[in-house]
């Protein structure tokens, strides 16, 4: 999981840190793309915790500005939210 994980320590931003943005995901609830597996060559981005009530569509939004890929995790399929 090491392997995987971030450092916000610094103060550069998302494109400054990954220029090559083909390979970066945002995942926010408000993409139409579902996510059906993990690609190890992609960096996925954590954008929508906020989407739903405080910044609805904040993080595609950004994603969009950005000119990046988005995908939506599979939670439905799995979990019944109420």
């Amino acid at each position: 999981w090491f392997s995987r994980a971030f450092d916000c320590s610094h103060e550069k931003s998302l494109v400054e840190m990954h220029p090559d943005t083909h390979r970066l995901v945002y995942l926010t609830s408000d993409s139409d793309n579902e996510l059906d597996h993990f690609d190890n060559s992609k960096i996925y981005v954590i954008g929508g915790i906020v989407d739903r009530n405080r910044l609805p569509r904040a993080a595609i939004q950004r994603a969009e500005k950005l000119g990046l890929a988005t995908a939506k995790l599979p939670i439905s399929r799995f979990l019944k939210l109420s």
